[in-house]
C-alpha cells in the first residue's frame, strides 16, 4: 500500500502535531510506501528521504506564525508535482480540516478516486482576538465542513472534539485514536541520571524545576503562568525562542531529540493550554515518569484518568495546585510512578499505527468499521 500524508507542519517545524504526524509516518514505513506532503521551514525545503519516508517540503507562506496561528500556505512551483506524487497514492491522510495541505490531499483522491482520511487535532480552538475567532469559524464553514463531508473518515483524539464532529456530521464518519508515546525513549531517570542532565543542560542542581513546554502561541498561556508567584520552584521555559524575565530559566526552542532528556531533568510538568487534542509533552512527561499538573480538558477524559495527574479546572487553580506539587516530594514521586505506569500500558505507537492501517485497509476493501 502506498500512504500519502498531508500536513501543514512538520520536523524541523517544533509542536506536537509534527510529533505526531512523524511518528505516525515512520511507523506506517515500517511497512508500507509512505509520502509526506509538507512545507518548507527554516531553510529545509525540497524532496528527502528520512526514516523511511519520502518528505516534499514545499515553498510556502507562513506569516501567520507570527500571530501563534501555524497556518503555512504552500506556494512554487513544487505544488503541482507534489500533488501528482499524492495522487499516485492508494490513500490519503491529511492532518487537520482547515488547511491548504488537507485540500491538495482531498484533489488527489479526487483524482483517484482514492480513500481519504482526516485527522482533526482540535476543533475550535479558542482564540482572544475576535479576528482570529471569526476567520477560524468562516474557514469551518467554507473550508472545513466540505472536507469532513468528503472524507471517508475523520480520526480524534480528543472526546470533546469527537463529540462536537460527531453531532455535527454523524457518529459513522468519526473515529476516535489515542496517541502513542515511545516509553522507551521517554524513560524515568535515576537521581544520578537526573543531576547529570541538570549540569548538561546548565540548570540548577538544589531546586525544584517545573517545566513549562510549549510554542509561542497565547493559547498556551505562558503570560498567565508567569505570574504565577512560584515561591517554591523555578520556571523552566522551552518550546520558542522567546524573551522571559530573567528569574525564569528559558531553554528555548530545542529539538525534539532533546526533549527526554529535558523532561528527565525537570521534577514536574505544568500545563496550562487550552485548545489542544491532547498535549504530546503530557504523553512525554508521563514517560518520563514525571508528575504533571494540568489545565484540564473534556476532552482529555478519553486519554487520561484524573487519578494520575493534578487536574484543575481553571487558571485560577493552577498556581496553588503547583505550590502543593512544588512541596511535596512524596505526592510527586507518587504520581510520577503512576504516570509512567499509565504511559506503559495505555500508550502505544504500535496500536496506534494499526488501528490507522485497519482502517485504511477497511476502505481500500470498502469495508471502513468503526
Amino acid at each position: 500500500m502506498r500512504i500519502g500524508i498531508a500536513t501543514h507542519n512538520y520536523p524541523p517545524h517544533l509542536g506536537g502535531l509534527e510529533t505526531i504526524v512523524r511518528e505516525q509516518a515512520c511507523g506506517f514505513a515500517r511497512r508500507h510506501d509512505v509520502i509526506v506532503v509538507s512545507t518548507a521551514w527554516q531553510g529545509c525545503q525540497g524532496i528527502r528521504q528520512e526514516d523511511g519516508v519520502t518528505v516534499h517540503r514545499l515553498s510556502a507562506w507562513h506569516l501567520l506564525e507570527r500571530a501563534g496561528v501555524p497556518y503555512a500556505v504552500p506556494t512554487g512551483p513544487g505544488v503541482r508535482s507534489a500533488l501528482d506524487e499524492l495522487a499516485d497514492c492508494d490513500v490519503l491522510h491529511a492532518h487537520g480540516c482547515l488547511y491548504p495541505t488537507t485540500i491538495l490531499a482531498a484533489e488527489a483522491s479526487r483524482r483517484r478516486q482514492s480513500p481519504f482520511f482526516i485527522t482533526e487535532h482540535v476543533g475550535i480552538v479558542p482564540y482572544g482576538s475576535r479576528v482570529l475567532a471569526a476567520t477560524q469559524a468562516a474557514a469551518w464553514h467554507v473550508i472545513g465542513a466540505p472536507l469532513v463531508r468528503r472524507a471517508d473518515r475523520v480520526i480524534t483524539y480528543n472526546a470533546r472534539v469527537h463529540d462536537a464532529l460527531a453531532e455535527r456530521f454523524g457518529r459513522d464518519r468519526v473515529t476516535f485514536i489515542q496517541n502513542g508515546v515511545d516509553t522507551t525513549v521517554f524513560r524515568h531517570r535515576t537521581e544520578a541520571e537526573r543531576g547529570a542532565l541538570r549540569k548538561q543542560l546548565g540548570l540548577p542542581s538544589d531546586e525544584v524545576l517545573a517545566l513549562f513546554v510549549g510554542r509561542a502561541a497565547a493559547k498556551k498561556n505562558l503570560d498567565s503562568v508567569l505570574q504565577f508567584p512560584a515561591k517554591n520552584y523555578r520556571l523552566v521555559v522551552c518550546g520558542a525562542v522567546r524573551s522571559l524575565p530573567p528569574h525564569v530559566i528559558n531553554l528555548g526552542a530545542l529539538p525534539h531529540s532533546l526533549m527526554s532528556d529535558v523532561f528527565g531533568a525537570a521534577d514536574f510538568l505544568l500545563h496550562a493550554a487550552v485548545g489542544e487534542g491532547f498535549p504530546v509533552a503530557v504523553q512525554e512527561a508521563f514517560g518520563c515518569g514525571l508528575p504533571v499538573v494540568l489545565l484540564w480538558d473534556s476532552g482529555y477524559e478519553g486519554s487520561v484518568s484524573k487519578d494520575v495527574l493534578v487536574a484543575v479546572s481553571h487558571l485560577g487553580e493552577l498556581s496553588s495546585a503547583t505550590e502543593r506539587l512544588a512541596v511535596d516530594k512524596a505526592m510527586r514521586d507518587e504520581l510520577g510512578a503512576k504516570a509512567q505506569s499509565f504511559a506503559v500500558d495505555h500508550w502505544s505507537w504500535e496500536t496506534t499505527i494499526e488501528r490507522h492501517l485497519d482502517l485504511f485497509h477497511g476502505a481500500l476493501s470498502k469495508e471502513v468499521r468503526p
